[in-house]
């Protein structure tokens, strides 16, 4: 009996290429002639490591291998799959559960169950990840002699500067600007002050972009400004995988390697006056607000963050700001008093319940969920831009050129789209279903839970989204959230409007 199998093939840098997949492939193909098997899809992925398993190509292969379309995946040997001990014997448990034969075309792979075969696989993936790790040793080595020497060693340099052969030169225009931020800065100006000045004279950062208080933040704390060269300050990724960003004993730090922009004194201010903001905030207590992440600006799409004012007589005023106009000035977005919105989603909740029919209300609801289908054009939007952002990565590693940082940046990029394509396989499954049952025990739930301990929880529940109106008034959606398939969904059940 012919068995269906898929091809999975890989290559991982740029000094390979498609001729790679074609050897592999063929070799494959002749195995599977000579051992009955008929491949029916193949998964390829191009210029990427075996060190992780964020890959496009295989990611689809595990999804297909889910839904039963074949029967065995062959490789062309184990370093193809992986060349990580623990990714590659975890992709063979989800396959041997899945019932998927592993097999390689030039490799004996038995079972990993059995001690004498898990002992031979287990050295010949522990023999290519040695070599990756030797190959990395060497890579690091190189970079870090480059590091010594204050070069360059990718990604995008710092407002004030430019790169020239791989070495830092000021950009006298950008550079006034750094000048004015430190000097604004230690004479007591606020982020907010200084964000606003910068705005009015249009200067951006370098992609761009407005400049805002995280920006600001990273500007004052940037050691290259008094002409200190940093490399490697922080460990954060091991073989494509985060591993905390922990302070790293090996970083290089090299004082006057760099043409400075503060003189050391002003530096010296500037850090004070940091470290000090920094104690009083730890020192301040912790503000709750109740609808973080739930208020979307009806302006510019950002999401209305929490922010407490103290005026003159030393009056605290808690409200919402749009985050645009907190960070980067760039929404005139009214912000709102928070006091006054919860009060108000708290008496409308409690309004809500109040006249509830609960059994009528969650069989509406129930209908109303399982024949809705939900918009998924924005996740799918945004996977379509990633797709195009990893194929130019892609493309520019082919070409032959160095970025240390676009690979960080493909592997979150591939990050992000296994969860944009996990969202709409869950929002598109037959299985997502909600019963009258299950609504109807989630609206008790919220009805009982509705103290002041667990108001947040019962916002979470029942408020969707709140749109906030350029004018300061609000359009507030109050429905049921019912966490099925571990994907949030909402049935708008009332509309409320907010006006100060």
């Amino acid at each position: 009996m012919t068995i269906s199998a898929a091809a999975y093939c890989r290559y991982s840098t740029s000094n390979q290429d498609e001729n790679s997949i074609a050897a592999q492939l063929q070799g494959i193909m002749s195995y599977c002639q000579s051992n009955n098997l008929q491949i029916i899809q193949s998964y390829i992925d191009e210029a990427q490591s075996g060190t992780n398993t964020s890959r496009t190509g295989f990611q689809d292969m595990i999804r297909d291998a889910q839904a039963k379309l074949f029967s065995a995946v062959v490789v062309y040997d184990i370093s193809r799959g992986s060349r990580d001990v623990a990714d590659w014997f975890n992709f063979r448990k989800i396959m041997k559960s899945l019932g998927v034969e592993i097999i390689s075309a030039t490799e004996r792979l038995g079972d990993i169950s059995n001690p004498n075969d898990f002992l031979i696989e287990l050295i010949n993936v522990g023999l290519g990840q040695h070599m990756v790790l030797q190959t990395r040793q060497k890579s690091i080595a190189g970079v870090a002699m480059k590091a010594k020497q204050g070069a360059f060693l990718g990604g995008i340099a710092p407002l004030g500067y430019n790169i020239q052969d791989q070495k830092y030169v000021i950009n006298e225009h950008e550079a006034e600007a750094v000048k004015y931020i430190f000097a604004e800065y230690a004479a007591g100006k606020s982020y907010n002050a200084i964000v606003s000045e910068l705005t009015r004279q249009g200067i951006r950062g370098k992609k761009g972009r407005p400049l805002g208080k995280n920006s600001l933040h990273a500007i004052l704390k940037n050691e290259r400004y008094i002409g200190t060269y940093t490399w490697n300050q922080r460990k954060c990724k091991n073989l494509g995988k985060w591993i905390g960003g922990a302070p790293n004993p090996d970083a290089i730090t090299l004082p006057d390697t760099i043409p400075a922009i503060i003189d050391t004194l002003l530096w010296k201010e500037v850090q004070k006056r940091m470290a000090d903001q920094k104690g009083r905030a730890r020192n301040k207590a912790k503000r709750t607000y109740l609808l973080s992440g739930l208020i979307e600006c009806d302006m510019c799409g950002a999401a209305y963050v929490g922010h407490c004012s103290t005026n003159k007589r030393g009056y605290e005023s808690r409200q919402y700001r749009c985050g645009n106009k907190y960070r980067t000035k760039t929404c005139a977005a009214k912000s709102i008093n928070a006091d006054m919105l919860e009060n108000h989603v708290i008496e409308s909740l409690k309004a809500f319940h109040k006249e509830l029919d609960i059994k009528e209300m969650a069989k509406i609801i129930t209908d109303q969920m399982n024949t809705a289908s939900r918009d998924l054009s924005r996740e799918r939007n945004e996977l379509k831009e990633i797709e195009a952002k990893i194929y130019n990565g892609v493309q520019y590693f082919l070409s032959g050129k160095q970025f240390p940082e676009l690979q960080d940046e493909l592997d979150r990029l591939r990050v992000r789209k296994s969860e944009l394509e996990d969202i709409i396989i869950v929002n598109t499954r037959e299985d997502r279903l909600v019963t009258s049952d299950h609504v109807e025990g989630v609206l008790l739930y919220a009805i009982n839970a509705m103290r002041e301990e667990n108001i947040s929880e019962v916002i979470r529940m029942n408020v969707s989204r709140i749109y906030a109106h350029a004018d300061g008034t609000c359009t507030i959606n109050i429905g049921v959230h019912t966490d099925h398939s571990g994907s949030p969904q909402y049935a708008v059940c009332t509309t409320q409007k907010y006006a100060p």
